[in-house]
């Protein structure tokens, strides 16, 4: 512990933040129904199954999305540069490997042909649902859905599973990193 470095004003509110989104995230009625349910299910709903709430998924995008935004600044882009700056060096190898293993799922590729007609890669479909359907921002992302036909339940099938990974595998886990470090930052008396 020793030569750690004091986290700043600035930096502690970030992750402070990151912390209090992620833990809202977790609060989110449609958590219960995630967890609950096969994911199929969700999407390509049995003819008697009960439809997910289509509200309670938006509402819990909204705060999902402040993950992966790159404007966002609770997003796992920003954070991940703040808390390299006060972790130790087994957190460090932790921290890179979430980093890597995040990057790596985003460029995952989906091959031209069915269910769509160009290549996709997992930030592609992310993009498009974000930005084309859930919140209306970019045209061409919503000819690109509405474009999809018969391979929609797929294609959304794909964003779901995504937002599920990003909460369960990246943010849960950099959430407790986050904590440790604010815990720890409580246990050191300022040096004077």
């Amino acid at each position: 512990m020793m030569g750690m470095i004091q986290i700043t004003d600035s930096d502690r509110k970030k992750i402070t933040d990151f912390v209090d989104l992620v833990e809202r995230i977790r609060a989110q009625p449609f958590m219960s129904e995630f967890q609950k349910n096969n994911l199929f299910d969700i999407i390509y709903s049995r003819p008697n199954a009960p439809k997910p709430n289509e509200e309670l998924f938006r509402s819990f995008i909204l705060d999902v999305r402040k993950l992966y935004m790159e404007s966002a600044p609770t997003s796992f882009k920003k954070m991940f540069p703040i808390f390299m700056q006060y972790v130790d060096s087994d957190e460090k190898i932790e921290l890179q490997k979430c980093q890597s293993d995040y990057e790596e799922n985003l460029t995952i590729s989906f091959p031209a042909g069915i269910p769509v007609k160009e290549s996709k890669t997992i930030k592609n479909i992310l993009d498009d649902w974000f930005s084309g359907h859930y919140f209306h921002e970019d045209e061409k992302k919503k000819d690109t859905i509405s474009n999809l036909g018969g391979a929609e339940d797929f294609y959304k099938w794909i964003f779901v599973d995504n937002i599920g990974g990003f909460v369960f595998e990246f943010a849960f886990s950099l959430e407790d990193l986050a904590k440790r470090l604010l815990s720890r930052e409580g246990a050191i008396p300022a040096v004077l």
